[in-house]
């Protein structure tokens, strides 16, 4: 144990309990889901936003446990893609959702960008011609092609308009457009565009003139989206480059790179890469002849392919790995900085089993050796240590170099793992002494824990925790609930068992050696301290954000752990003295809702072993429940928070029915098993599903059990459009439910194609809460007032997002109802003015729809409100400008503008929206700012010398703006032309 690396302290993060804020959680889920960000956005953006120091890790963990995910699989895509395709062909618009979440989108970009990928040109034709629309072989109209209608003779589907198009540009903004980068654009666009494809000669064929029109914004669209920072990853700026290739526009993309303009400097800063990336050096070297600043050398290269390497497209003659590292090579350019050394490491260790390029490349003398254990230091993962290998060649070759940083770690690994000729080099290397007359025909016998005695493994593990808890972010890891307390070695050990489930036995045995315990005693004290699920289905590590463990180890966790639980019980333990059977299974069944099959049977074993169904939990499990039921409106209504909850209580909450049915098959006696369904702590529960309990009919529970409520029947038959039943429930059932709670749920479920049968529903449902609250029979309302404006609220949100203006003026015609029920007195001569109930929608509407924004400032809400969320480092201000920025939509921009809106005002996370618009690089956002009230000039010059802007692109693009002549004094504010129509939009072929 001498040759120990010395321990080193460091500062440990805190636990980030903020991201279970519902509030937080909320838009996490929307940018990862909605929005498709990278997880590294998300983290900086989150952190940044609400003043938080959460690592990936912990943000990783919360989007597996909430079950959100960005992608579909190439099956699911093909289904996706041919019913999108069918509703296309009958004028119907979609939305696909991942899990059925109302907050997971699947972006139609994506699934475009799927369909270029995966779809020949005779596909898409075959397609169309299974659906043909019913002008199929009519020529195209004007009004038609605005309106960007699919057509069976077009080579491509016609771009979407928000994901493709240039913004459409009304006269509202006509005046200040060609002052503005965008606007800029159109004059260099008409400069390099063959003439035929402004004016296309008219032939009669749709064909002809689809082909000119539809694919002329790509270059303007390549410029606007990555001047703007609108560009998402590789694979949306690999889709643009395709259809550039695709439709014969290089020449024109050459010609419009080679201007030098700021935001045209930004798009090849941001193109670079890909251009190398995909060997497209013609691309490359003229964009470096003309913006020679923008040169970067190959270490950066390789840094940006191993950062993004899951999520960088394949593309055929594209360059690889090998590539890049072999031009290093051959250029002998040795890295300039631990940074690089560690890159070409980690990059060399990918690449083959060699590391001969690194090895020869990097100068100790140059770049220390503690310099690169620094650097890998900051890393969690166990692959990115310096000194992981799989490799036996390449771990004697790391030894050889000098590193031994988590020597310990990585032998502790290998005996678990069965790897005996890595364990034999890393035992001679901290001269640990093993038997060698021991040896394993393969590495499904290898006991490697066999051949030392326990006093030397305790001692390896020992090492272990002493390197890891020295460790940057070397945390232990901390629980939602707080059970007794567990010792570190014991969770490592059954964290271990779990990835080999043949050492449980020597794990037990090493817990009665090393804590002096009966055999029994150390088998509970193993059940306590086994992993619960945790990041993507697999088990929680020991340590709040390191592995102990390969992620490729990870794999088969959640199933070995039955097995390692049957081992235990075999000892004879009594289940319902285990701390796992009280408070960290039911940890695990919480936190996940819908519980996978894994734990179920984990459950069902325990039930098998004697656990106790009657039994009451833990008080930690009580104020988790409470806790998880703030960000899950449907749970609200089940519990009463006051209670402590029996087993079969919280079943019912859960999205599993196959446990609620063991428990009540095991449930004694029998009327406690569904007394209280009827206590009155739920919220109308389906008579029929207290039948099928009352009777114990596994059959009919299972049928009910996504209408075991009269809401969820409500949503249930909404869902599947089955309006009639829906009304009658609310017709019999009108008492048992809570009508308040009830808004917020069918708000998600706003469907523009069923929306006639909807609006009949929600007029009957605004009738019968009046009904109800204020009938004859009723003195006051259901005691929810408060319920009544937050569902309502969720409502408007719902129409503005998912249908549009006719349903928000639907809904906001039965405002007074709404009022009415939350006793609030108003007069007809008065407008109904939403802030007074905390509804604030103008930041809504700017994003989603600038039409139901007109709307609502015709009804006098204020274009400058703001909902305020404040959490403990930082405030961040919704307003109408802040959505408008965030989204890039220059039009919706120029609108709020033209309503006066208060550009100094705090905006978003920032200042003022000059900040807002210059930290998210919304260049023509700013642009147009500028220009509409151009005294805020000084203010944008301040800021752009400020240290995190003074070296941007649109820094320099503040430094060398000059307001537009425009001849007349137009007092800072937008000229709005009455007229309507397009101006700029209609002549590029928007």
């Amino acid at each position: 144990m001498e040759n120990g690396i010395p321990q080193s302290t460091r500062k440990r993060a805190p636990r980030c309990k903020e991201l279970d804020n519902p509030l937080i959680r909320k838009e996490i889920e929307f940018r990862y889901g909605v929005e498709g960000r990278k997880l590294d956005e998300v983290v900086e953006e989150i952190n940044k936003a609400y003043g938080l120091n959460a690592t990936k890790i912990q943000y990783k963990e919360r989007l597996s446990k909430w079950g959100c995910r960005q992608r579909l699989n190439h099956k699911e895509y093909q289904r996706v893609h041919e019913i999108v395709t069918t509703r296309r062909a009958l004028d119907k618009e979609s939305k696909v959702f991942l899990k059925s979440s109302e907050l997971i989108v699947l972006p139609e970009k994506r699934l475009q960008r799927w369909a270029a990928r995966n779809m020949t040109f005779t596909d898409q034709i075959m397609s169309k011609a299974k659906n043909p629309t019913p002008c199929l072989y009519n020529q195209a109209s004007s009004m038609a092609l605005d309106r960007h209608e699919p057509y069976g003779l077009v080579r491509t589907p016609s771009p979407n308009p928000e994901s493709w198009s240039l913004p459409i540009i009304k006269k509202t903004v006509a005046i200040y457009y060609p002052h503005i980068p965008i606007g800029q654009l159109y004059g260099y666009l008409q400069q390099i565009l063959p003439r035929n494809l402004w004016h296309p000669e008219d032939t009669g064929s749709a064909l002809s003139a689809q082909q000119s029109l539809p694919h002329l914004p790509l270059l303007g669209n390549i410029i606007y989206q990555i001047s703007n920072h609108l560009t998402r990853d590789y694979g949306d700026l690999y889709t643009l480059l395709d259809q550039v290739d695709k439709h014969g526009f290089r020449l024109q993309l050459r010609k419009l790179l080679s201007i030098k303009s700021p935001s045209i400097l930004a798009t090849c800063s941001a193109l670079l890469d890909s251009f190398y990336f995909r060997r497209d050096d013609e691309m490359l070297n003229n964009t470096l002849s003309n913006h020679p600043q923008l040169k970067r050398g190959l270490y950066h290269y390789l840094e940006k392919f191993m950062s993004n390497a899951d999520d960088l497209p394949q593309f055929a003659g594209g360059r690889l790995l090998k590539d890049i590292l072999d031009e290093i090579s051959n250029l002998e350019l040795y890295p300039e900085s631990a940074e690089e050394a560690y890159t070409l490491l980690v990059a060399c260790k990918h690449n083959s089993d060699d590391l001969g390029v690194f090895q020869r490349l990097w100068d100790p003398k140059k770049i220390e050796l503690q310099e690169l254990e620094h650097i890998s230091s900051i890393h969690t993962s166990v692959e990115e240590q310096l000194l992981y290998s799989r490799n036996l060649a390449q771990l004697k070759s790391l030894l050889e170099c000098g590193f031994t940083s988590f020597i310990f770690s990585f032998l502790f690994q290998v005996i678990i793992l069965g790897d005996q000729n890595s364990m034999r080099v890393l035992c001679e290397r901290v001269g640990i002494k093993y038997r060698t007359d021991v040896f394993y025909d393969s590495a499904e016998q290898n006991n490697l824990w066999e051949v030392m005695d326990k006093a030397t493994f305790y001692g390896i593990l020992s090492e272990c925790m002493n390197e890891v808890s020295g460790s940057f972010l070397g945390g232990r890891m901390d629980r939602k609930s707080k059970g007794p307390e567990i010792s570190l070695d014991i969770c490592i050990l059954m964290y271990a068992a779990c990835i080999e489930p043949r050492i449980t036995k020597y794990a037990v045995e090493i817990i009665q050696w090393k804590h002096s315990v009966s055999a029994v005693d150390a088998a509970r004290m193993a059940i306590n301290a086994l992993p619960i699920l945790g990041w993507e289905g697999t088990l929680a590590s020991p340590y709040e954000f390191w592995h102990i463990f390969p992620a490729s180890a990870l794999e088969h966790t959640v199933t070995n752990r039955l097995s390692v639980l049957e081992t235990l019980l075999c000892f004879g333990v009594d289940p319902n003295e285990t701390s796992f059977w009280r408070i960290s299974l039911w940890e695990e069944i919480i936190c996940t809702i819908a519980p996978p099959q894994e734990t179920i049977l984990l459950f069902k074993l325990f039930l098998d072993s004697g656990a106790d169904v009657n039994v009451r939990l833990e008080p930690e499990i009580s104020q988790l429940i409470i806790s998880e039921l703030s960000s899950r409106f449907r749970a609200i209504d089940y519990f009463s928070s006051h209670e402590m909850y029996t087993l079969i209580e919280i079943a019912f909450w859960l999205e599993a029915s196959s446990m609620f049915c063991l428990l009540l098959e095991r449930h004694t006696p029998l009327h406690q098993s569904y007394d209280w369904l009827t206590s009155g702590d739920y919220g109308g529960v389906h008579p029929e599903f207290i039948r099928a309990v009352q009777e114990r009919d596994r059959a009919a529970i299972e049928d009910l059990w996504d209408q075991r409520t009269l809401k969820l029947a409500i949503v249930k038959a909404i869902e599947t459009r089955n309006f009639d039943a829906a009304r009658n429930i609310l017709l019999t059932y009108t008492r048992e439910l809570r009508l308040s709670s009830l808004f917020r749920d069918i708000a998600n479920l706003l469907d523009p194609d069923s929306y006639t049968d909807f609006s009949d529903f929600v007029s009957l449902l605004f009738g019968e809460s009046l009904d109800f609250a204020f009938g004859p029979s009723t003195k006051t309302s259901d005691g929810h007032d408060d319920n009544w404006m937050l569902g309502y609220s969720a409502l408007l949100r719902g129409a503005i997002s998912r249908v549009g203006l006719k349903a928000l003026e639907l809904l906001f015609s039965h405002y007074p109802t709404v009022a009415k029920l939350s006793n609030t007195t108003l007069y007809s001569n008065r407008p109904y003015r939403l802030h007074e109930h905390k509804i604030f929608l103008v930041h809504t509407a700017a994003y989603f729809s600038l039409d139901c924004l007109k709307f609502l400032i015709s009804q006098k809400a204020c274009i400058d409100e703001a909902k305020i969320e404040i959490s403990e480092h930082s405030a961040i201000y919704y307003t109408a400008l802040y959505r408008a920025i965030e989204k890039g939509c220059i039009e919706t921009v120029a609108y709020i503008l033209s309503q006066g809106a208060n550009v100094y005002a705090p905006c978003g996370l920032e200042s003022s929206a000059i900040e807002c618009a210059i930290s998210g690089e919304r260049i023509d956002s700013l642009a147009l700012i500028l220009e509409a009230v151009p005294n805020s000039y000084p203010l944008a010059l301040e800021l752009a010398e400020k240290r995190e802007y003074k070296d941007t692109y649109i820094a320099e693009y503040v430094r060398t703006w000059k307001p537009a002549n425009l001849g007349t004094d137009m007092g800072g504010k937008i000229v709005d032309f009455t007229s309507g129509g397009l101006v700029l939009g209609a002549a590029i072929g928007y």
